[in-house]
């Protein structure tokens, strides 16, 4: 989900923390693409309704390719007095010695949001929400720009003026001249380079000599190619779109770079930057404006709405419990309250709230979205949440179609479901045509690839979301799924050598393949654990394989979902006579305890190499097998040591740890004792003291007398801490024994 961004134009002053309040009468004035929501007179709501689709009429005439239009307009609260700004305002904001905020855009996968004080003792209380349509404006471009071109364009857009007769541009402020007269200019070099990581882009000292001489740059390059009839800039960018490096475009756009920064330098001196002037009214057609009183529950929901998407949660919460209140029947009062819940991961509460709003607005897209969501969060455990969630997001689509975010959960849904892939590549495609400017969409679209086994283009993916972020957080959150699937990428590599084995039965014997297997355990990451059969099936060893005394390896890929249901299985390495049809049908019918990531079901993808070989005694085995098979524990027992020993049976430690501990959790003491063994190892390892005291204390219980010198041993060796915790374990056992 798009990350939120919070940005202001702000002078220094005074202020105390406020509780949302009433202040006269609201109106709203309803625009093609924004809601204005305002306590001033028709006149000032009026002009500020003219004031936003002149910035927009004049980005569309700049920019005539961008697609400005949202799924929803933006809700712009105008507010006429500084304790009405500071009922909405951050809290962050309040407090004695804090600034002043004139200007908000606060941006959020439902729709834009704007907060402005209307008659603010500056001259431009519009600037930081131009600042941020630009960004917005550029989003939609498709794209992409280095970080000092994208910051001095949204710089040089800023101080726009819209004015009767014509549009000023370019106007700069004493804030940046000031910065620029009080620093020596960073090298061109050092400017093209920087990038989110940099700290240039971030400190505050720095920072402020990166926006100014980024805006410098951009209003030299701009004024040069206006001067010279030319494109440069333009040219710049298309090289860019080529994958041209960016040093090497500049080159072949700008020229020599030691002298543009010679002649740039020289420009900034004179301190004499030109204004851009178009001509003309802008295209605001004021009689399709619709002004209308809103009543005070009414007002008090837009507002809430506001306070919900700024942080401020609880005065929200205040504000809708008056909302149902005066009107009970407000379906958008309670979609809101099901966001604030889900905001506050209260997912049961979510969804309810979002469930009663849809009994009143069953169109009410938001309510279906939050509701899937919430149910996501929750984790949806059985067939029929599954179905409502997928239910919920078809409808979220269905009623609004241009809702990127309904296909990106939905994509994500089926993701992590470990299904559907091909579908949920489609969707997670549209969600990014919808909103091209939205990295967290690119990393959804990695991670799908990834799962699809397209590697090098979730990498590329990757790269462009880190070339399209702008915060912290949306940098460090790219770099940690990227990280992610280089280790998980690196990790299949090694699990092509996992093994499984299958041993067939006597070709005395015509059922099934009796031995008992369980797939080996893949080395995890650290924040990883793989999945895990908890119900697998032998595969059938056909009669001509057998007849043939076929041997050989049958290699089997699939998808583990979320749920522990195997999907996509495909055999990749063919043995033939009729064991890849055997091998597909069963492993299809396996069941699994799904992989984790962070303590969290994640899909996995698993390979698994089954052998099938002829060796040993097969009678001898069969018999072994069998009892096994039908929870002898005895069997079971010495099932695992053959395995272990590799006694008539090719070694295998894995399948035989499974038996093992099949055997010790079935009350077989001496398995008991032999898992205490394996867990406590040397005995210098001390994480694993816990666990070996369970083993052998049960053993002890179940008269393995050598498992007393080991329960001495342990006791004289474990912190009183671990003892207490042993022992309480224990009396719960055998649930409290893990590995």
């Amino acid at each position: 989900m798009r990350l939120r961004s919070l940005f202001l134009l702000a002078v220094c002053a005074c202020a105390t923390a406020q509780t949302p309040v009433q202040s006269g009468s609201w109106l709203q004035v309803q625009t093609p693409h924004f809601q204005i929501v305002s306590n001033a007179s028709e006149t000032d709501a009026r002009r500020a309704a003219h004031q936003f689709e002149g910035m927009r009429s004049v980005f569309q005439r700049v920019f005539p390719d961008a697609d400005l239009d949202t799924t929803s307009p933006v809700l712009v609260l105008a507010v006429q007095g500084k304790k009405d700004m500071q009922a909405l305002e951050p809290m962050v904001y309040l407090g004695q010695g804090q600034l002043t905020l004139l200007g908000l855009f606060v941006a959020a996968p439902e729709r834009n949001y704007v907060l402005v004080l209307l008659n603010a003792p500056t001259t431009h209380p519009y600037g930081p929400i131009y600042h941020e349509y630009a960004h917005f404006v550029f989003s939609r471009r498709h794209e992409w720009m280095p970080l000092w071109l994208t910051e001095g364009i949204a710089e040089f857009y800023q101080y726009t003026e819209i004015l009767d007769d014509k549009v000023r541009i370019g106007k700069g402020d004493p804030y940046i001249q000031a910065v620029l007269d009080r620093n020596p200019l960073l090298p061109l070099s050092t400017l093209f380079a920087v990038d989110p990581h940099s700290p240039y882009y971030h400190e505050q000292d720095k920072g402020s000599i990166f926006y100014a001489e980024s805006w410098a740059l951009t209003h030299y390059l701009k004024d040069k190619d206006g001067l010279d009839g030319a494109h440069r800039l333009n040219d710049f960018l298309e090289l860019l779109q080529k994958n041209v490096d960016p040093t090497s475009a500049a080159t072949q756009a700008f020229g020599d770079l030691d002298q543009l920064e010679l002649d740039f330098r020289k420009y900034v001196a004179t301190t004499q930057f030109a204004v851009t002037e178009i001509s003309g009214s802008t295209e605001v057609d004021e009689s399709s404006f619709v002004v209308r009183t809103l009543t005070q529950p009414q007002a008090d929901t837009y507002r809430a709405e506001m306070l919900a998407h700024d942080e401020r949660l609880n005065d929200a919460r205040v504000l809708l419990d008056g909302v149902l209140r005066d009107d009970p029947s407000s379906a958008t009062a309670r979609e809101i309250l099901g966001f604030i819940a889900y905001r506050q991961d209260y997912y049961d509460e979510a969804r309810r709230w979002c469930q009663e709003a849809l009994k009143l607005d069953a169109n009410n897209y938001l309510a279906h979205y939050f509701f899937a969501a919430a149910s996501i969060r929750k984790g949806a455990a059985d067939k029929a949440s599954r179905t409502a969630i997928e239910e919920s997001l078809r409808s979220t689509i269905r009623i609004t179609p241009t809702f990127a975010p309904a296909y990106d959960a939905l994509a994500m849904f089926y993701a992590n479901s470990g299904a559907n892939f091909t579908e949920a590549h489609d969707l997670i495609e549209h969600a990014v045509q919808l909103e091209p400017g939205v990295p967290e969409l690119r990393v959804d679209e990695a991670q799908i690839l990834d799962l699809l086994h397209k590697e090098k283009d979730a990498l590329a993916v990757l790269d462009l979301a880190l070339k399209m972020s702008h915060t912290p957080e949306q940098i460090a959150a790219i770099e940690n799924v990227r990280q992610n699937l280089l280790k998980v990428d690196a990790e299949r590599t090694k699990q092509k050598d996992q093994k499984l084995v299958f041993y067939p039965p006597s070709t005395q014997k015509s059922g099934q393949n009796t031995a008992f297997t369980n797939a080996a355990r893949a080395s995890q990451l650290p924040n990883e654990t793989p999945p895990r059969a908890t119900y697998a099936p032998e595969v059938e060893y056909t009669e001509e394989a057998r007849a043939a005394r076929l041997e050989g390896i049958c290699t089997v890929e699939l998808i583990v979902g979320i749920d522990g249901n195997p999907s996509n299985v495909v055999v990749t390495k063919k043995l033939g006579m009729g064991l890849d049809d055997r091998a597909l049908e069963t492993v299809r019918r396996w069941k699994f305890e799904p992989g984790r990531r962070n303590g969290r079901p994640v899909p996995s993808r698993l390979t698994l190499n089954l052998q099938f070989k002829l060796v040993g005694d097969p009678q001898k085995f069969f018999d072994l097998s069998e009892k096994a098979q039908a929870g002898d524990a005895d069997a079971e027992f010495r099932l695992a040591t053959a395995f272990f020993e590799g006694r008539d049976i090719p070694k295998d430690e894995a399948q035989g740890m499974a038996l093992l501990e099949r055997s010790a959790r079935s009350g077989h003491p001496q398995a008991q004792f032999e898992m205490g063994n394996r867990t406590y190892g040397d005995g210098t390892d001390s994480t694993s003291y816990v666990t070996a005291y369970l083993w052998y204390s049960v053993a002890q219980r179940n008269g393995a007398a050598q498992a007393e010198a080991k329960v001495q041993e342990l006791e004289s060796r474990m912190t009183p801490d671990q003892l207490s915790d042993a022992r309480k374990r224990l009396e719960t056992w055998p649930a409290s024994v893990s590995k």
